[in-house]
């Protein structure tokens, strides 16, 4: 037989095949997804039904399984024997106990979620109780959050996380259900009582101190401290803005800046030791510290007793606007009869476009008039009547969270528009 190339084929003769491989690339046949994870490797096949997986269960189901949907196996059965509690050794860790307990250190923020007293996850100390289990339906564990994902003073509800990183199956939010934390900044109502001394000093030979730290606190006279007492630590932002027709109390916006567990206190030298358990932003030397509270709790409606008017102060932030689920601040407390729980009502009274024209000129207002038979004409738009004439409207809503002397902590619970420092809110008597 004769071959291409003027050659000659003889049956029964051997042929010899040679393939050139480029340099760099692999070898036919060579899977470069082999060391990959079943769910990481590639695929053209798009007509496939189903695909390879990487399954990371809850805690209570073991470890992770990885495998294909035709080929996975058994699925690890959920832990039977994982008490409701654990006493907390020398040595402990929520990443040790979920890999002890459930076989996936990975789940610890849930573990976290089910113990709020723990404000640190990386400080648990012996003797401490750790909830393992909780036996309630997952719907009955939805959560109000003010958390750093949204940005230090940003609220979100329902079944969100705190700071708004991923990576966890099933990860629940971290404080219980119906609660506010304020994370990044806060507001005290009376310098003179909430500031209850200073951060003096430290250990470390460093200027500028993060968890961890030993530090050493200045108590002001009449205050007195005991073991394992947490202090906030803050310093002062600013004194908000005076706002018309509101009366003006004598508070301060503060920034958070970390927390102090008293470890020893001296009544004589009235000069504390504590720890940093945790810091927010870098804490230095002339930080003022204090029982200040950072955690709300959401309560339920109550009936308001008393008949008032109180003005929008502001919010975490100097912000021009307010939205549904922000914190405001008002200009009446505990003083004016208000309690947490009670409702006041935002109302405005006038036509809201004609407030949107006090920063504008009277082209804002100017009509063109295109239905004339000759050139266009332009009139100004007639503004009569008076804004207090107006009857009133509701807009909005607010529930008190704390009622200090001289001001409120508010949350707002709904709104049709945008709230602004001054605008008017009222409590009716009976509501």
């Amino acid at each position: 037989m004769e071959m291409p190339g003027g050659g000659t084929y003889t049956p029964g003769q051997t042929t010899t095949t040679t393939t050139y491989t480029p340099l760099g690339l692999p070898l036919p046949g060579t899977n470069p997804d082999s060391h990959l994870p079943s769910s990481s490797r590639s695929s053209t096949d798009a007509s496939r039904s189903s695909d390879n997986f990487d399954l990371v269960p809850g805690p209570e189901e073991g470890a992770a399984v990885h495998g294909s949907a035709e080929g996975a196996g058994i699925i690890p059965k959920r832990a039977s024997n994982v008490p409701s509690t654990h006493l907390v050794q020398r040595g402990d860790t929520l990443w040790d106990l979920c890999g002890s307990y459930f076989q996936n250190p990975w789940a610890w923020p849930k573990i976290w979620s089910y113990n709020p007293q723990i404000q640190n996850p990386h400080w648990i100390y012996p003797g401490d109780q750790v909830r393992l289990r909780i036996d309630v339906p997952p719907e009955q564990r939805e959560s109000i959050v003010l958390g750093k994902g949204q940005g230090p003073g940003a609220l979100g509800r329902g079944g969100g996380t705190a700071g708004g990183g991923g990576g966890f199956v099933n990860r629940r939010p971290l404080v219980q259900r119906d609660t506010v934390f304020l994370r990044g900044v806060g507001y005290i109502d009376d310098p003179k009582k909430d500031v209850w001394g200073e951060l003096i000093g430290a250990e470390q030979e460093q200027m500028l101190l993060t968890q961890g730290a030993d530090v050493y606190v200045m108590m002001r006279p009449g205050v007195d401290l005991r073991l394992g007492q947490l202090l906030t630590v803050f310093h002062s932002v600013r004194t908000p803005s005076s706002v018309s027709g509101a009366r003006r109390p004598p508070g301060e916006i503060i920034a958070f800046k970390g927390t102090i567990r008293v470890d020893d206190w001296d009544p004589k030298t009235r000069i504390g030791r504590g720890r940093l358990i945790e810091s927010l932003d870098a804490v230095e030397r002339g930080d003022k510290v204090g029982p200040v509270g950072r955690r709300f709790d959401v309560v339920p409606p109550r009936r308001d007793e008393v008949d008032l008017e109180a003005r929008v102060l502001t919010s975490l932030y100097p912000h021009e606007v307010l939205g549904q689920n922000q914190i405001a601040f008002i200009d009446r407390g505990s003083k004016d009869g208000l309690v947490p729980g009670n409702r006041l009502l935002l109302v405005r009274r006038g036509d809201n476009w004609r407030r949107t024209l006090e920063t504008t000129t009277t082209m804002a207002r100017t009509q063109v008039r295109t239905d004339v038979p000759e050139h266009v004409k332009t009139e100004v738009t007639p503004l009569h009547g008076k804004a207090e004439d107006f009857p009133e409207e509701i807009t909005g809503e607010l529930r008190v969270l704390r009622a200090d002397e001289y001001s409120s902590v508010t949350l707002v619970t709904a709104t049709k528009y945008e709230i602004e420092p001054g605008d008017r809110a009222v409590a009716r008597k009976g509501y």
